[in-house]
């Protein structure tokens, strides 16, 4: 979405704009998705949340047909607030400059916890795939630490 509004500048970020106004908000682009800032993901979604209204007006605008195939249900916006819950400590935590490795293996046993499907909290099972998804990533993650000598003193 945040693509499509910046290149339609006649159509879509006019709407955009207006849609921001009418909810009070102020009148900013959405942030971009960028795959070299792992970070960058959690802040758009902040975002999506945060600007809810607009992306739901100027999704749902009949005349808007471009924006259309980004219009979100309301199972879809419940992941998208249940992403956000899940991983906003751990993205605070990795981003941060103090992060030694001392640290990050009991910050990443903590997120290893909570990946875990067996969990007692209700998510999405859309949420429950993705998690998933990033447990097994994780682990191939742990297979290498474990053959790591600088994890060995750090855990010593």
């Amino acid at each position: 979405l945040s693509f499509a509004v910046i290149r339609s500048t006649t159509l879509l970020l006019p709407a955009w704009r207006w849609a921001c106004v009418a909810s009070h908000l102020k009148e900013k682009l959405m942030p971009h998705d960028v795959a070299t800032r792992w970070n960058s993901t959690y802040d758009m979604l902040v975002f999506a949340l945060q600007y809810q209204a607009p992306i739901d007006h100027i999704t749902s605008d009949k005349n808007l047909k471009q924006a259309k195939k980004y219009e979100l249900d309301d199972d879809e916006w419940k992941i998208v607030a249940d992403l956000i819950t899940q991983y906003k400590k751990a993205t605070l935590f990795f981003s941060q400059d103090s992060a030694s490795i001392a640290a990050v293996i009991p910050a990443m046993d903590k997120l290893d916890s909570k990946l875990n499907q067996q969990t007692k909290d209700s998510y999405h099972p859309a949420v429950i795939s993705a998690m998933q998804l990033a447990k097994n990533k994780m682990d191939c993650y742990w297979k290498i630490t474990d053959l790591s000598n600088v994890y060995r003193i750090a855990m010593g």
